[in-house]
Order: C-alpha cells, then sequence, then structure tokens
C-alpha cells in the first residue's frame, strides 16, 4: 500500500527542486525528514500492534505531515509558521488539491488529513475519536524524534549551519530565556513564542519528553542520548544542572 504513495511523494518533491543548491538542501532535508518520521511511526506502531487499517493511516499520516514545507519554504523561504502560514493547513490544501491519495476509503483519508493538520499543535486536542487521538500521537511522537536528530546535526559543535533550519534564533552561546526554564520544570513543554536563542530551542527539544506518548518512542529519545547531547550543549548552570535531573527521573518513570 506504502509504494504509490511513496512514488507519488517523492514525485511531488521533485517538483520543488530549482537547481539552487542552498535551497535544494533544505527541499531535500524536509524530505529525508518525512521518510525518516514514516520509519519512527512504523516501529511505535509495530510496539503497539495496531488493526491494519489503523497502522496504514499512521504510516500515510506519517509520510504527508510535513507536506506544506515544501511549498511554505518556497513561497517565504522559511519554516516559521508564525511569519509565513501554518505548514499542517498547507498540507492539507496540498493533499486535496493534487489528489495525493487515490485509492483510499473515507475513512483512512479521513485520518491522515487529521494526522497532517494536528501534528503540529501544541497539544492533542481532547475529545478525538480513538483511532484519531492514537494516529495524531504516533505521528508527533514520530516526528519529534526525527526534529530532535536534525537540530543535533545543526546545533552541535562543528555540525552544518543554517538559520533556516533553526528558526532564525540568535547565536548567543550564554544566553537562554528563564521563562521556558520555568515552564519545563513545571513539567510542561516549552513555548515555540518564547524562543529568542539557540539555548532556547535546544530546551524546547528537551522539553519535548513532557509530550512523548509511547514507550517506544520515551525508550528511543533516552536511548539514542538526545538528553545528554542537549544539555552538553546549554550553559553549565546549577539552574539547568537541576533541570536535567528532573527530565532524567521523568523520562524512566
Amino acid at each position: 500500500m506504502l509504494t504509490p504513495h511513496i512514488a507519488w511523494f517523492e514525485q511531488y518533491v521533485h517538483g520543488f527542486l530549482s537547481g539552487n543548491a542552498e535551497d535544494d538542501h533544505l527541499i531535500t532535508l524536509k524530505k529525508q525528514h518525512s521518510l525518516n518520521v514514516l520509519s519512527e511511526a512504523q516501529a511505535i506502531s509495530a510496539s503497539l500492534d495496531l488493526p491494519e487499517t489503523l497502522a496504514a493511516a499512521v504510516h500515510l499520516g506519517a509520510l504527508y505531515h510535513d507536506l506544506g514545507r515544501f511549498n511554505q519554504y518556497r513561497l517565504y523561504k522559511t519554516f516559521r509558521d508564525d511569519i509565513s502560514q501554518n505548514h499542517a493547513f498547507l498540507g492539507v490544501r496540498a493533499l486535496r488539491a493534487s489528489q495525493g491519495m487515490p485509492g483510499l476509503d473515507a475513512a483512512t483519508t479521513a485520518l491522515v488529513r487529521g494526522c497532517v493538520v494536528l501534528h503540529n499543535r501544541r497539544a492533542v486536542p481532547a475529545r478525538l475519536a480513538p483511532d484519531l487521538a492514537t494516529a495524531v500521537s504516533i505521528v508527533r511522537d514520530s516526528d519529534k524524534l526525527d526534529i530532535v536528530r536534525i537540530m543535533l546535526e545543526y546545533m552541535r559543535p562543528g555540525g552544518s549551519r543554517s538559520d533556516v533550519v533553526t528558526l532564525h534564533v540568535a547565536d548567543e552561546p550564554d544566553r537562554y530565556t528563564p521563562e521556558l526554564v520555568d515552564e519545563i520544570s513545571q513539567g510542561r513543554i516549552g513555548d515555540y513564542a518564547k524562543m529568542r536563542y539557540v539555548n532556547d530551542f535546544n530546551l524546547l527539544l528537551v522539553s519535548w519528553v513532557y509530550d512523548l506518548n509511547f514507550p517506544a518512542a520515551r525508550r528511543a529519545y533516552l536511548e539514542r542520548g538526545h538528553v545528554e547531547e542537549l544539555f552538553g550543549l546549554l550553559p553549565k548552570t546549577p539552574e539547568l544542572t537541576r533541570l536535567k535531573n528532573r527530565i532524567y527521573k521523568d523520562l524512566v518513570r
């Protein structure tokens, strides 16, 4: 079932390549991210023994979750929704306009579109239908796991650099926003709107441990060493050391 959708997706993305090296690198980055999120979603859904039809919708939701990023970048040269358009809405529009899901029944189509439009919300809305809540939560966990991988590639010493990837935050190594630390210390995910510095982005990524829904995702986040590496990039202050200890304690519960 996935093969024709992956082929369609790759053809769709190819249409955004322009021959400009920097632009094409970012388009390719988002293409690979989408395929990686699909792989993460396959692993998480396998750990849950989902019904075949629900697992198929989850996998397509993962593949298509960032479909709006490509037109967002073409139009605005940014991946920041607040200064362009909500990429989840752009993604649903792209699916509807391009007929990228041929042969799917109405229920599966609705689940896939639901994953796309809800994957970037600050929280999963309450009172969703059970199948949609499960599908969206898997896609969100999968998305977070691969975003952390990408961001570490662009933030670790000697890594790649791109203001577009790091959402144009200021690279001031000793500065971070105390309000974000306060939020995370209360067991809440950080607020994108409060990000000012690269350290804030690292703190936001750390806070995602409070929005991982499935044991397989939490285990992957821990075993891949993301917490240790992210805190290794942050200033060594007593406040952040206390936060690190809390994050580890909460993650292994």
